[in-house]
């Protein structure tokens, strides 16, 4: 990753573009997510007044990038998933389960705002991570990433949600 400069913080959080996209294999679903080359992320998504217990870098930060990715794409009707690949991510990066619940239950409760962006937000989802300047526009559609795109769906793996 390349941390962008101060001029590219959202909301005063530090922001990355990913050098090297790569692959998610959700164990619980079997679903195959990929996150490309080029993609920002500012990791988790932590309000001011909860970093003294919950900071957005540590071992939950492959985890915080997945994640938003998915809201990034915004699929309609997915946020549900990718709030539950967050989760299941946590837990398999071995974060404590009280740290990972309580991540998880506050992207349920108050994520929808930033998942609802996710249209309107794509074009400033991307950076050349040699100059660190945001891309014209993005390399490709956002409904290329939908779940129907993919090899393999999560719906069977959580038909009960």
């Amino acid at each position: 990753m390349a941390v962008l400069d101060r001029t590219e913080e959202w909301e005063g959080r530090t922001t990355a573009v990913l050098v090297f996209g790569f692959r998610y294999l959700h164990s619980g679903s079997g679903a195959e997510i990929d996150v490309p080359d080029q993609f920002i992320t500012d990791f988790a998504s932590i309000p001011p007044g909860a970093r003294v217990a919950f900071e957005p870098f540590g071992r939950h930060a492959k985890a915080a990038v997945l994640h938003d990715w998915l809201y990034a794409v915004g699929e309609p009707g997915k946020k549900w998933f990718a709030d539950q690949v967050f989760y299941d991510a946590m837990m398999e990066l071995g974060v404590d389960a009280w740290r990972a619940k309580t991540m998880y239950m506050a992207v349920r409760a108050f994520g929808d705002g930033a998942y609802s962006q996710a249209e309107s937000g794509w074009d400033k989802r991307w950076a050349d991570w040699h100059s660190g300047d945001r891309l014209a526009g993005a390399p490709t559609k956002r409904e290329r990433w939908f779940q129907e795109k993919w090899s393999s769906s999560p719906e069977a793996a959580y038909a009960q949600w």
